[in-house]
């Protein structure tokens, strides 16, 4: 079956285009549990300003990573378009299985509740090409890093304190080129919102993801692992299955696929990885 055919079955949603940002459809997203909700300490003041601040990006983010799990339920199980560009089809039952447990019925795992989300760059390891880092995958209290330049990644969900009809908009919200927004008719780093970049570190977190395929880390067994670019039809499949970015790059491609409508080429290299909050590189997280 055509792939917009089979999108718009599976989702369910019809989009009209308009002079502002349309609020984004949800592919079957329900509240956050409470226990499914990382913790936020005081690296993220209420109070900040401008709003929305970072502590209401994150909370975003939070409900955007698993609104992206979402999509790829309700399309992975017959996904013979965009799957394979990720993934082996042998894999498929225990990335499916991955993708599950992380959404619990569209309200989160529950021991993503064990989450300290902070921004204090601890380790030094945010560099400069670095969106978030994290760690203590097997105990209790995993940890995750939001470095600065994250939070120019644009939200999916509502924030607080910017309605999508306002005219600096665009500059919070990802969308379809047609909506008036960056992402065009290739894969690439504009599919990179910050709740991306958290299911990215979501996945890291062993104790949790009990992957039958090992620890899923970045760049596995050194190949290169970041970055639409490395993980569309370019990274070995069996390395694929243990690799972060895969994952993130997987679901957002279902998700905007599904949102916008349309099938998407793949990356160019040098254009679609060429995140400028990166320095015109790949980001990392």
């Amino acid at each position: 079956m055509h792939l917009i055919r089979t999108l718009f079955l599976a989702s369910s949603l019809s989009l009209a285009h308009a002079s502002v940002l349309p609020s984004t459809p949800k592919p079957g997203i329900r509240a956050l549990s409470k226990r499914a909700e990382p913790n936020t300490g005081e690296d993220f003041p209420e109070d900040e300003e401008p709003v929305p601040n970072r502590l209401n990006k994150v909370e975003t983010a939070f409900k955007d990573a698993i609104e992206l799990t979402s999509a790829v339920l309700s399309f992975i199980e017959t996904d013979e378009t965009i799957y394979p560009h990720y993934f082996d089809p042998a894999d498929r039952e225990e990335i499916t299985r991955i993708f599950r447990d992380l959404n619990n019925d569209g309200e989160g795992h529950d021991m993503l509740g064990n989450f300290l989300v902070q921004t204090t760059d601890l380790d030094n390891a945010c560099g400069d090409r670095g969106l978030a880092y994290s760690g203590d995958y097997n105990t209790e209290q995993p940890f995750i890093v939001v470095c600065p330049r994250a939070f120019n990644k644009k939200a999916i969900g509502d924030l607080e304190g910017k309605d999508r009809g306002d005219e600096d908009a665009r500059d919070f919200y990802a969308a379809c080129a047609e909506d008036g927004g960056d992402i065009a008719d290739n894969v690439s780093f504009h599919f990179n919102t910050l709740g991306m970049t958290l299911l990215h570190e979501y996945l890291h977190y062993d104790l949790m993801i009990q992957s039958s395929f090992g620890s899923i880390v970045d760049n596995p067994d050194g190949e290169p692992g970041y970055g639409p670019v490395a993980v569309y039809d370019r990274l070995p499949k069996d390395l694929a299955r243990v690799n972060a970015d895969s994952y993130a790059y997987y679901a957002a491609e279902v998700y905007w696929s599904l949102i916008c409508q349309k099938e998407f080429q793949g990356p160019r290299e040098g254009i679609d990885d060429a995140d400028p909050d990166c320095g015109d590189q790949t980001c990392e997280t």
